[in-house]
């Protein structure tokens, strides 16, 4: 009966600490559908979390290396702020875990982002 127990927290914690891993503490249990950006492929070290526009990230953008869009629509992300320069559009559900890729040369240079009303890509590039 005791080692059930102990299992059981062991689960609990270990569920607890993957869900504060993809996203700020404070936000780990009530954080809505959006944008993350990994400051390190895989959506490793920090995690920035957007859930409208944002002309100018910060330097949150200049140091992300992965994305993934855990939203229900489509998300563009930019070269530059204010919603200029480059632009790749993220599908829903998609994940990008290298920015970095040769064919985007896009990580570490994302300054900022812009939720889409519709679930499509269409006349966007894609990652």
């Amino acid at each position: 009966m005791r080692t059930k127990i102990i299992r059981g927290l062991i689960a609990a914690v270990a569920a607890v600490a993957a869900a504060m891993a993809t996203a700020p503490a404070s936000q780990a249990d009530t954080r809505a559908a959006g944008l993350l950006l990994g400051q390190h492929q895989n959506l490793g070290g920090s995690v920035w979390y957007f859930a409208d526009n944002r002309a100018d990230i910060g330097s949150a953008g200049d140091k992300a290396s992965s994305a993934k869009n855990d939203d229900t629509v489509a998300w563009l992300l930019f070269d530059d702020k204010n919603f200029s320069d480059r632009r790749y559009c993220l599908a829903p559900r998609h994940y990008v875990k290298d920015l970095h890729y040769a064919s985007w040369n896009f990580g570490d240079k994302i300054s900022s982002v812009k939720r889409l009303t519709t679930s499509s890509c269409s006349g966007y590039p894609t990652f």
